[in-house]
């Protein structure tokens, strides 16, 4: 093949790549996907835009999810080489999409470069390249904003640059491997190492350096990547005050390497032991055909790939079947998208992305070799694998399709409430966005939008609400059964402020009770035909009624109905309203901000939102 030709194929493999990212993100992901980590990323991206890389700590009520306030700032847990180049994108072409295409065309013409570079044939370098560009695992990651596939590109490119540099004796491209693993580090230091680690050993291993000592190799490389090292350390220790300190740990300790309790924040994390490690890998070991190009049928051509080729390089390529997979193993990431949610499912080995890579650099060769060997043989292999890719393909597709249409459902309840100067509060933003279904409801950094997006806080929402004072205030109100509903809220203040409540008793009731509940305090009264009820609620400093309940601290209290059969003692079916409150004015007055969010627990089952159809209803002043 011609060096022009040569050219031209990748030129086509980069547009065919870069096509199928921006298609899936349209198709499968237009309102970000069930990993709200994405939209963390694109979030970082404007704020990048704007020239800075952190926010104050007064936006904390604002600010996306996998983020901590340090200091007077807010920091985002994930580093800026990926956001900064979804910002790029996004300035150059008006869309944020431009990223992923060029981080998905990277990644398959690398592919190629690392095969040809290895086994130095570009006919299976360019079948490699294909390979991975069409393995449903690379199709669903380059359609998000998640940063596995541009980390992948990084480490490749330090793996080609590291490996010509060495062949030909080249200073440039030496140094140039340098400075992108050096980058590689600063985005994303674990996968760096695992990825490109195999390949710097292999250049120092190697009989044929280009006439360079080892030491002269290694200089080279280290002039690239120091500067750039020396860069991340800088903002380390700007952002979170210690050089040696990553943005990964501002949410807490515990989401790192090890076993034990783990998970993004220390209120949220699950017991990590040895054997769910084992068990996690397991999970992604036998998922991983599933997500190539060629299903089982290209593990088997990597294989025969593998024996046929020649050269030590080709060591460096296979090693990251072994190092990634056993470098993840005490890591709790890839047994949770395998046991805690359906991260497996939806979005296939994702941390194991380099895994692909010897399967398809393999599985080209072994293609290959087969068609120049037996071509009939190679036309069956081929057929076999289309067949396996397209059977593996809806899955994933329906999953994330269903995904999409939650979030639409909840855009098309945001759109048509019509709200202009809002302030909306949403009840699972901030440490609970890995639950939310509205990633795709961002806040400029500027904050200057028609509707501010602000995460429910309970007795914080009134003095949110004050901040904003032209902003109407409105609440995301969602269950698991129904649609979801914006709410409109208003503050109720006074020395005193009386609750009044219509109470629907379920039919067939035994018997029924209202009740109020602050803190470890609960107050009953038995109610009434008519259903009605009412509460008074005072501030410490006034002067209250008998009867009154004394708010003493700002929390959130509740108002609502109990129902239990005669002589149980137990807590029985419950609905109720849990209002938000605060005194002001040195204890004088108290704020409620209401309604009350509804919640319910019935069947002897938790607390669960109930946003429509709840018994309990508040009435008007």
């Amino acid at each position: 093949m011609t060096a022009a030709r040569w050219r031209a194929a990748l030129a086509v493999l980069a547009v065919v790549a870069g096509a199928l990212a921006v298609l899936t993100n349209l198709t499968l992901f237009p309102l970000y996907s069930l990993n709200r980590d994405d939209s963390v990323y694109v979030a970082m991206a404007r704020l990048l835009e704007t020239g800075a890389v952190t926010l104050p700590a007064d936006h904390d009520a604002f600010r996306p999810w996998a983020s901590a306030v340090v200091g007077d700032r807010i920091v985002l847990k994930y580093t800026p080489p990926w956001p900064a180049v979804i910002a790029a994108g996004d300035l150059l072409t008006g869309s944020p999409r431009a990223a992923l295409a060029v981080s998905a065309a990277a990644a398959a013409v690398l592919v190629a470069l690392l095969a040809a570079e290895v086994l130095r044939d570009r006919a299976v370098a360019l079948t490699a390249g294909a390979l991975f560009a069409l393995s449903p695992v690379v199709v669903v990651q380059s359609g998000t904003f998640l940063p596995y596939l541009p980390a992948l590109a990084l480490g490749l490119g330090a793996a080609v640059l590291l490996l010509s540099g060495a062949r030909l004796g080249s200073t440039p491209r030496l140094v140039a491997g340098g400075a992108v693993a050096g980058v590689a580090a600063f985005a994303r230091p674990f996968d760096a190492l695992l990825t490109v680690a195999p390949f710097a050993l292999a250049v120092l291993l190697a009989g044929e350096r280009g006439g360079l000592s080892r030491p002269g190799l290694v200089l080279r490389a280290a002039a690239g990547a120091v500067p750039v090292l020396a860069l991340t350390l800088v903002y380390n220790a700007a952002v979170v005050g210690g050089p040696f300190r990553l943005p990964f740990t501002v949410t807490g300790p515990q989401d790192t390497f090890g076993f034990g309790d783990r998970g993004v924040f220390p209120q949220y994390t699950v017991h990590f032991t040895a054997a769910d490690g084992a068990t996690g890998m397991l999970a992604n070991l036998l998922a991983t055909p599933g997500w190539v190009a060629g299903g089982v049928v290209l593990v088997a051509l990597a294989v025969l790939g593998l024996v046929r080729t020649r050269g030590a390089a080709r060591w460096a390529v296979a090693a990251l079947a072994v190092v990634v997979p056993v470098g993840y193993l005490p890591f709790w990431g890839p047994w949770a998208i395998s046991a805690q949610w359906e991260g497996l499912e939806l979005f296939g080995p994702f941390y194991w992305l380099p895994v692909v890579v010897p399967l398809v650099v393999f599985g080209a060769a072994g293609l290959v070799r087969l068609a120049r060997w037996r071509r009939p043989l190679a036309v069956v292999a081929g057929v076999a694998m289309v067949g396996l890719t397209a059977l593996a393909v809806p899955g994933p597709v329906s999953g994330n399709r269903e995904v999409t249409e939650q979030y639409r459902a909840v855009q098309r309840v945001v759109e048509d409430a019509g709200l202009g100067d809002a302030l909306l509060f949403l009840p699972e933003r901030g440490d609970l966005g890995f639950e939310s279904d509205t990633p795709f409801l961002q806040n400029e950094p500027s904050l200057q939008q028609p509707v501010l997006y602000a995460e429910q806080r309970g007795a914080a929402d009134l003095a949110l609400a004050a901040r904003f004072p032209d902003r109407a205030p409105y609440r995301l109100s969602q269950d698991d059964d129904d649609p979801p509903v914006v709410e409109p809220l208003r503050v109720d203040a006074g020395p005193q402020v009386t609750l009044r409540l219509r109470l629907a008793v379920p039919a067939g009731a035994p018997s029924a009770v209202a009740y109020l509940r602050v803190g470890d305090r609960t107050y009953e009264q038995p109610l009434d035909p008519s259903g009605e009820v009412s509460w008074t609620v005072a501030a410490p400093g006034a002067a209250a009624d008998p009867g009154t309940v004394v708010l003493d601290d700002d929390g959130v209290l509740a108002v609502g109905l109990a129902v239990r059969a005669p002589g149980d003692d137990g807590p029985g079916d419950r609905w109720e309203r849990r209002v938000a409150h605060r005194t002001v004015d040195g204890g004088a007055r108290v704020e409620l901000l209401r309604p009350g969010q509804a919640w319910a627990r019935t069947d002897g089952g938790g607390w669960v939102p109930d946003a429509t159809g709840s018994p309990v209803e508040e009435l008007g002043p």
